[in-house]
């Protein structure tokens, strides 16, 4: 398997494994798929890692030696990218993150931890290949001319301009990254279930309300947590029940 996937104490592991720079075939968005479905799917698991292999980089994009026809990859790339995701998921970075590995990271992560090694950037434009920034509706996520810069220049750049750009939460010593991205996800996984799905999709769907939308909608999500859990505990102690569960 290119896309290997493993879960232990509720946190969920996908690794990148293919070659020396760790690029993406058709099958691998296949794989990664399949693994993201299981991941949405198994109740067990609350919070996800997404790494490139020990001792490679996260991912240098998209295997050009498949050619640049439109195919099963594209397919599968764009299941990845529009399917409804519930749950967090942490990037941990080492070397290359380009291409398809960047757009990975940039749609499917939540919290991300670098290597100071990291190398970011999207170079397809310097093959006739733009596009990349507007896919991601880059700019609605970092500072425009930081998305301008990335998408135009194509150019490289590194952890610490990433952590400038708003792209990264952190930056650790290469040998760091890991280790620091599985803290972080045995942080969330303390949290019930219910309250981590709920947080995600506050945080995706309410940028997009009014204050006023987006108030009353987090409202009323909270009100179904706290009926959810009197209706488990069987009585009317819902908060007292939501500080104990870890469902």
């Amino acid at each position: 398997m290119k896309i290997s996937y493993e879960v232990s104490d509720s946190i969920a592991i996908f690794t990148i494994d293919n070659g020396k720079v760790n690029v993406f075939t058709e099958e691998m968005h296949r794989q990664l798929y399949s693994h993201l479905t299981n991941f949405m799917d198994d109740d067990s698991i609350k919070v996800g890692i997404l790494k490139g292999s020990n001792g490679k980089c996260f991912s240098a994009g998209d295997d050009l030696n498949e050619g640049d026809s439109y195919g099963e990859g594209d397919i599968w790339s764009l299941k990845v990218m529009t399917m409804p995701r519930t749950k967090p998921i942490i990037a941990a970075v080492n070397g290359w993150c380009l291409g398809q590995g960047f757009v990975y990271l940039s749609h499917l992560t939540d919290i991300r931890i670098a290597g100071e090694g990291a190398r970011f950037g999207l170079p397809e434009i310097s093959y006739g290949m733009g596009g990349g920034g507007g896919a991601l509706r880059l700019s609605r996520h970092i500072p425009r001319v930081a998305a301008n810069w990335i998408g135009l220049t194509g150019e490289k750049f590194s952890a610490e301009k990433a952590m400038q750009f708003h792209m990264i939460n952190e930056v650790v010593a290469d040998d760091a990254v890991f280790e620091r991205a599985l803290a972080v996800a045995k942080t969330i996984a303390q949290h019930p279930l219910v309250a981590i799905k709920t947080e995600i999709d506050c945080l995706q769907r309410c940028p997009e309300l009014s204050e006023e939308e987006s108030m009353h909608y987090s409202f009323e999500q909270y009100e179904r947590q706290v009926a959810l859990y009197k209706e488990e505990a069987g009585s009317k102690s819902g908060i007292e029940h939501i500080k104990n569960s870890g469902k």
